[in-house]
């Protein structure tokens, strides 16, 4: 029985040790918020330069506006999968 609970003990320590070990792959949350700042950055730019400053008057130019970047996007995304399945 003491042979038992002393390899639980050592498991648990090197389970602790990996966990508090400062190379762990496993970033805290607050690491890599300057990237996370950079893909949010031009959205929120986006969004306040086409409602403050460039005001659409008809509910046609804000789904103009909305619809266009995302066709664009999904085109690109068929052109990916087109790619990516003539690779293999």
């Amino acid at each position: 029985m003491g042979d038992q609970s002393d390899f639980n003990d050592e498991a648990l320590k090197e389970k602790l040790e990996t966990l508090l070990d400062e190379d762990n792959v496993i970033k805290k949350w607050n690491e890599g918020l300057l990237i996370k700042s950079l893909i949010l950055l031009p959205i929120i730019i986006f969004i306040v330069g086409l409602f403050i400053v460039n005001r659409p008057e008809k509910l046609t130019d804000i789904l103009f506006v909305f619809l266009y970047p995302v066709a664009l996007i999904l085109i690109g995304l068929i052109l990916l999968f087109f790619m990516r399945s003539k690779l293999k």
